[in-house]
């Protein structure tokens, strides 16, 4: 899973660098939130990522995270910054066994990793849907996050709602985008 983390951050990375100047306030799926908002969300995810990792309790580290900018001047300097703590905090030794607080609860840092390759797969393709560009995600990541989606609680948790209207044959990246309440166009 954590090659999946870096082939997620990638794609959300290639897209951020395809963001406009006056596409920072176009909607994305994610309503009310702009791709400014979206982006920000992103970014703070990952730096509340690497706090929680480092034994910070869930609730300081989102006070944290929501009292400062996350974008910047600079997004990419911003992603690429908070990208790679995070990547050193998910590899640090024992990272993925030591249970993490989460807003959820206490979860393994093994399953809080899943939760952060879904959100930053899923927002990638919202961004790529956004702005309008290229829309197809890795194949091995969707399969990998299609995989942590079924297997997880409805909703994964978090009251996603799916739409239920992709068909027996869809594409793996169809089936993903329906279960977790988007459509692909």
């Amino acid at each position: 899973m954590l090659r999946a983390l870096d082939v997620a951050t990638g794609e959300f990375g290639r897209r951020l660098a395809l963001v406009g100047q006056s596409s920072w306030v176009l909607p994305t799926p994610c309503a009310p939130w702009d791709v400014h908002d979206l982006a920000a969300h992103v970014i703070g995810g990952n730096r509340f990522a690497a706090s929680i990792l480092d034994g910070m309790a869930a609730s300081d580290a989102i006070e944290r995270v929501m009292s400062s900018p996350q974008v910047g001047d600079d997004a990419i300097e911003a992603w690429g910054t908070t990208t790679a703590s995070q990547r050193a905090a998910f590899h640090a030794v024992m990272a993925l066994e030591r249970p993490v607080d989460h807003p959820l609860g206490s979860i393994s840092g093994g399953r809080f990793l899943e939760f952060r390759v879904f959100d930053i797969t899923l927002h990638a393709w919202d961004l790529a849907h956004s702005i309008g560009v290229d829309e197809q995600l890795a194949p091995d990541l969707v399969d990998a996050v299609l995989g942590i989606v079924e297997s997880g609680p409805p909703g994964m948790g978090f009251g996603i709602t799916p739409l239920g209207r992709a068909p027996q044959h869809a594409t793996p990246q169809a089936r993903l985008l329906d279960l977790t309440g988007r459509a692909s166009a």
